[in-house]
């Protein structure tokens, strides 16, 4: 046996750390084929099994039952909140009428213009918006999109190939067509609109400061109500400044149609206001427009907050902000809550009869 000082050197034992580490990274990696490939399974299966016969007259059922369950659900709200007293209140004014369907079929007709450029649609599409925005507000948050999410996949005939990326975002790259990643469109729609409703949210806030909505909102809000408003709003702030910061790997798409969504996303938050503001001067022409100005800069910025109960902070703002006229303004807000549900159940209805006068007509081509 040599002795210790004729023995050759020896390499250090390995650090346990570096090797737990990759082992973790490669069993991920492992794992990641694994999830994607049986995502790619499930969306082929559902495109194979949607072309069969038995899967278009389930289709066909399915959507009327679907319409007929949404219609029912909102007759059932209509019915509960006494619509014939709420609906009394309402003026008779023509422009009201223009004013509020304007602010409600602004939201479906903007989101249409969007993917119509995106995705080459037709006029039959617009009913797919329109079924849109009634399954959000009055199923369930986001059921729209999960519905413009199947619908794609049918449409577009999406199929996952093996080893294709699954990336979030861009990267360093130009980003990718809205025509051929509907998903990754779908995803910035998203995004694009909370980001284009801070933006409006933050210019309704400087018209509220400038209109002396600051010394409303401390008389009609308690302490703890207000630091509530103010670390909620802060933290929507920080959110959206995330975002913005780390763009290249949350949003998928090219810049351009991203700035195309934003732009179409701020133009109908800002209209709907306006245009829902508008229905309140008309209603009620003795309110100074400056009042309703205030009152709507201040809705629009409560309503972006994480906090709870909303509508009873509106409230007391709008009696500290109309004094008098405070249960004109507060019997104008309900009736127009009971209104929007009317005009779910006529978006639905007109996006069936859109699809019916689709089906009718001979294909072009």
């Amino acid at each position: 046996m040599a002795p210790a000082s004729e023995r050759p050197p020896q390499d250090p034992a390995p650090d346990p750390a570096p090797t737990r580490r990759t082992a973790r990274a490669d069993m991920r990696a492992a794992r990641a084929p694994g999830l994607a490939g049986r995502l790619r399974a499930r969306i082929d299966r559902l495109r194979r099994l949607a072309g069969t016969p038995a899967a278009g007259l389930l289709g066909r059922l399915g959507g009327i039952a679907l319409s007929l369950l949404v219609l029912g659900l909102l007759l059932r709200a209509i019915q509960d909140v006494g619509w014939r007293s709420m609906l009394a209140v309402l003026p008779a004014s023509p422009a009201y009428w223009l004013f509020f369907a304007g602010a409600y079929f602004l939201q479906p007709l903007s989101e249409y213009r969007v993917f119509r450029r995106w995705w080459g649609l037709g006029w039959r599409d617009l009913s797919l918006f329109l079924r849109m925005r009634v399954l959000n507000e009055a199923v369930l948050s986001y059921s729209g999109h999960s519905y413009l999410v199947a619908w794609a996949t049918l449409r577009f005939g999406i199929r996952l190939e093996e080893g294709a990326p699954l990336a979030l975002g861009r990267g360093d790259g130009p980003g990718a067509n809205p025509a051929e990643a509907p998903f990754a469109a779908i995803k910035d729609m998203v995004i694009t609109s909370g980001l284009a409703g801070i933006a409006a949210t933050m210019l309704a806030l400087l018209l509220a400061l400038a209109l002396d909505g600051g010394t409303i909102l401390v008389e009609a809000a308690e302490p703890a109500m207000l630091k509530a408003l103010a670390i909620g709003f802060g933290g929507l702030l920080l959110l959206n400044a995330g975002l913005l910061l780390f763009r290249g790997r949350v949003l998928s798409l090219r810049v351009a149609d991203n700035l195309f969504a934003l732009r179409w996303h701020f133009l109908r938050a800002v209209g709907t206001q306006s245009l829902i503001t508008a229905s309140w001067i008309v209603a009620l022409p003795a309110i100074p427009p400056e009042a309703w100005a205030l009152l709507a800069a201040l809705r629009m910025v409560i309503g972006r907050l994480p906090v709870p109960n909303k509508e009873l902070l509106f409230a007391a703002i709008a009696i500290a902000l109309t004094g008098a006229a405070a249960g004109e303004v507060s019997a104008l807000m309900a009736s127009q809550g009971v209104l929007h549900l009317m005009f779910h159940a006529l978006s639905w209805a007109l996006a069936w009869g859109i699809d019916a006068r689709a089906k009718a007509m001979p294909p072009t081509g």
